[in-house]
């Protein structure tokens, strides 16, 4: 038992220096992987309801609608989106955009771990970022996080290899600015930008300087593209202003601290060695910055200080981290360097060989690739072919989260967060808005929208419409096909000849779809026929009775042959 033991060991340990010789070459091929399956990853990863909502609002933009200038700075830099047939086909496109990014993106990982550690550590640093879990799922997605991760790194990389330069300080501001007016959450990174400049110019004046540069292109690059977008956005009403002015209180402390504590742990137990093995290095640049007292030793963990913010920050959801963990990752350089140090002195403490270490990274990115393989866009085209079937030409339609970009939503955002704030105001909002917009579609995209007009249906309360919604909703549209509703009555007419009255609140023409004959505000209707409605009372009656009787928008198309989709099949979920 022992000879098979010893040959077993040998085997593995054999396996393990021969990666370790050929450890470059191996992480290199690994990262080539990692980059090249974000290719194919985006034709298959369900398109997360965010995405269809960056989407939606590029679409707003080009339809002259969109007046909210936080966070949609992105609409330029993709309005060509909109060129493209289909709404699927404009996110995949989008996302290909965001992969080349997201290659970006670990050069410059890769360009900040050379200043702190050789090649090797530095494509360890690489291979640790794109084997996480949110970075295969989450870092090619059609948001502004993974544009902020590039334009952010970009920035930190000039800061830490030319520290002082005037030029590289204000190219570092130009880019940030950018990733500012792309997303709010950059403003993270300002402490580390501050710090950074702290820990690696010396002398005091030179500091100033630095930063009078980079806070300067800042100001400048930021104001005046900021001045640039706002002007060609729609003028801002009340409730957007004031929606502004209560975001920096909602995302940092309104709802208490370390709120997404449970996706935190999430992430930590999908990716545990990039945990351990960053924790021990920072452990590690702790003792040394303190023991040598020199600032720039500080640096590593300056850049993973953002790893902190999930203690405040409200929106920490998954695909927050590959944001925050991309500058941390240096911190895996570290850790590499140090090993390898140790080991050839003849310190190193008994620990894994780095070739099982890099083998285990390997491992966690191929998991983490195959789990994210299974084709999950299919039942999202074929709602939104079954929304363009029914209606060829766009119309306002209420929905949760803007699947449909290329029709105008109506309604608020039915994100966590605008559920909250629809709750807090305490009043149903639909009839008002189908007053004023006449929309003839619903998709019920979102829970709340599909617990309200989906029979048997039940949401959490927390995300339930008021019963006033409930029943207007209801009341106002009939079922189409799935999570398609169009414009309509569904009417029991009693017996006896007694009318039933019904109110229209979206004027239109109606088709009659009953077994028998009706009469509708007193003209005779024969089934299939086409009325017209305008909004208020009307009656409805037959002879005998009683009759089930629909009205139903009369120019929407009849649905697919297709099986219904249901919400938890559309967004991936069952």
């Amino acid at each position: 038992m022992s000879n098979v033991s010893q040959t077993l060991q040998g085997r593995q340990s054999g396996m393990s220096a021969w990666i370790a010789r050929h450890s470059d070459a191996i992480m290199a091929i690994a990262i080539g992987f990692a980059l090249a399956s974000k290719l194919l990853l985006v034709f298959r990863i369900n398109v997360h309801w965010d995405e269809f909502y960056f989407l939606s609002l590029v679409h707003d933009y080009v339809r002259g609608d969109l007046a909210g200038s936080l966070q949609t700075f992105h609409v330029h830099l993709f309005s060509w989106l909109t060129l493209l047939d289909g709404e699927v086909a404009q996110v995949i496109a989008a996302r290909l955009v965001i992969a080349a990014l997201a290659t970006g993106s670990a050069l410059a990982i890769y360009g900040i771990a050379r200043c702190f550690a050789p090649r090797g550590a530095a494509l360890f640093a690489v291979l640790g970022y794109l084997a996480l879990s949110v970075v295969v799922q989450h870092g090619t997605s059609f948001r502004t996080d993974p544009l902020a991760t590039f334009l952010t790194l970009a920035a930190l990389y000039f800061l830490v290899r030319r520290p002082g330069e005037i030029a590289a300080a204000a190219f570092s501001g130009v880019s940030l600015a950018v990733a500012a007016l792309i997303t709010v959450k950059v403003a993270f990174f300002l402490p580390v930008v501050a710090a950074l400049i702290w820990c690696l110019v010396p002398g005091f004046k030179a500091q100033v300087r630095t930063a009078a540069a980079g806070g300067g292109a800042f100001a400048l690059a930021g104001g005046g593209l900021y001045l640039l977008h706002r002007a060609t956005l729609a003028p801002m009403d009340r409730a957007a202003i004031d929606h502004l002015q209560g975001v920096a209180s909602k995302v940092l402390f309104e709802d208490g601290v370390f709120l997404r504590w449970a996706d935190f742990l999430t992430v930590v137990a999908f990716n545990p060695l990039f945990w351990i093995l960053s924790a021990e290095a920072a452990i590690f640049v702790w003792r040394s910055a303190w023991i040598g007292r020199r600032r720039a030793d500080w640096v590593p963990l300056v850049l993973a200080l953002p790893l902190l913010t999930p203690l405040i920050y409200r929106n920490a959801f998954h695909y927050y981290f590959p944001l925050i963990l991309a500058p941390a990752a240096i911190l895996l350089a570290i850790f590499y360097d140090q090993h390898q140090r140790a080991r050839a002195a003849g310190t190193s403490r008994r620990s894994a060989p780095i070739g099982l270490l890099i083998l285990a990274q390997c491992g966690f990115l191929a998991v983490h690739v195959a789990r994210s393989l299974p084709e999950e866009i299919t039942p999202q085209r074929t709602v939104l072919a079954a929304v363009h079937a029914t209606f060829p030409e766009p119309v306002p339609y209420i929905g949760g989260y803007g699947v449909v970009a290329s029709f105008p939503r109506q309604g608020f955002f039915m994100s966590s967060w605008g559920v909250e704030d629809y709750h807090r105001a305490r009043a149903p909002v639909f009839a008002d808005i189908v007053a004023r917009t006449q929309p003839p579609l619903l998709l019920a995209d979102s829970p709340s929208l599909y617990g309200a007009v989906i029979p048997g249906v039940t949401v959490l309360p927390e995300r339930a419409l008021f019963p006033e919604d409930n029943r207007f909703l209801k009341d106002n549209y009939v079922r189409h096909w799935g999570m398609l509703h169009v414009a309509g009555k569904q009417l029991t007419i009693p017996a006896g000849g007694q009318p039933a009255t019904f109110d229209i609140a979206i004027a239109g023409d109606y088709r009659v779809e009953s077994t028998i004959p009706v009469s509708l505000d007193g003209q005779a209707l024969q089934p299939g026929s086409v009325v017209t409605l305008a909004i208020g009372a009307h009656a409805i009656e037959v002879a005998g009775g009683p009759a089930e009787v629909i009205l139903r928008w009369a120019r929407a198309l009849p649905p697919p042959d297709e099986a219904p989709v249901g919400l938890l099949t559309f967004f991936g979920v069952d």
